[in-house]
């Protein structure tokens, strides 16, 4: 009896070794290879065929913050944490502004909390991300999720925004999950403007669809005047220790987070193809809408700067 009893206890102990490996560490490195995924000799020459005024700077609005495990932000990494940030970004043009990404508003915010001795949110950010949409030429946004979408879906003036708004049609669809009731119908009748190709939206400025973590995912490769290239990854990673390691978010996070799960194949070619185009192009700017250390230290070395510009 005692004999079974050991090999039972000992079969459980396997069973629960190998469900926490595939929660929490199996299935997330990045294939040894991913070409073609990314071209960005393609995204330089549109951009140089286009001509007009480059933009001139990357401002980053941050509207509220927290933190959670590094574990939930790239698999096996059990010691850490993820300092998050939520924010909007404005391309800055010397005579007018692009808006990427509506951020989350309070209700939002509150409703996410992970750690309250690090959260925040800051109510006058919000109303500066809600302006500086009416303010601008065109607000796109990464993917549509709830935190990046809040201040459009629910822009308290739809009808003035909606003029405004470059999306594409996965991210369209999902406008009314997010709205406060109903979805005005100048954002529900909206037709997209992004046709689901590399699409420059702008001098300078080149949205790449890149489906994987939702069907609307998209990158943007942004050309300064001074020549500085940037890469916006939205959500493909949360950490840019995910490039680093080679390494995405665990299968534990899709179950408590994600709604559909984001395509976990398409995201470890993507991390692959990222972290090759960064190799070869060392001068090339990455950064990711969350990682608020990253974020802080580009600026640091005056490659983005806080706050949106008037």
């Amino acid at each position: 009896m005692l004999k079974w009893i050991v090999r039972l206890v000992a079969a459980l102990a396997v069973f629960v070794i190998a469900a926490g490996w595939w929660l929490f560490a199996g299935f997330s490195k990045a294939p040894g290879t991913a070409p073609g995924l990314l071209d960005i000799d393609q995204w330089r020459s549109m951009t140089r065929d286009a001509g007009g005024d480059l933009p001139t700077e990357i401002r980053v609005l941050e509207v509220g913050h927290d933190s959670a495990p590094m574990l939930a932000a790239r698999a096996g990494a059990f010691t850490g944490q993820w300092l998050t940030s939520y924010n909007s970004v404005q391309i800055v043009f010397p005579g007018d502004t692009l808006v990427i990404g509506g951020a989350l508003d309070r209700a939002t915010a509150e409703g996410m909390v992970q750690a309250p001795e690090d959260w925040s949110f800051d109510d006058a950010a919000y109303r500066t991300v809600v302006d500086a949409m009416l303010k601008a030429e065109k607000v796109l946004m990464t993917h549509e999720h709830l935190d990046h979408v809040m201040a459009i879906a629910r822009h308290p003036q739809p009808d003035a925004i909606a003029p405004r708004l470059w999306l594409n049609a996965p991210q369209l669809a999902t406008l009314p999950l997010f709205a406060d009731g109903d979805l005005p119908a100048v954002l529900r009748d909206l037709p997209p403007r992004l046709d689901g190709t590399v699409q420059l939206v702008a001098p300078g400025v080149v949205a790449i669809p890149l489906p994987g973590h939702t069907p609307g995912a998209q990158l943007f490769f942004i050309t300064l005047q001074n020549g500085q290239e940037y890469l916006m990854i939205g959500d493909t990673v949360w950490s840019m220790s995910s490039i680093e390691e080679l390494t995405m978010r665990p299968v534990f996070t899709q179950f408590i987070v994600f709604d559909p799960d984001e395509d976990r194949a398409a995201i470890r070619q993507q991390i692959r193809a990222i972290h090759d185009l960064m190799q070869a192009n060392p001068q090339l700017t990455v950064f990711p809408s969350h990682d608020r250390i990253w974020l802080g230290k580009l600026s640091e070395e005056g490659r983005i700067t806080w706050g949106f510009a008037d």
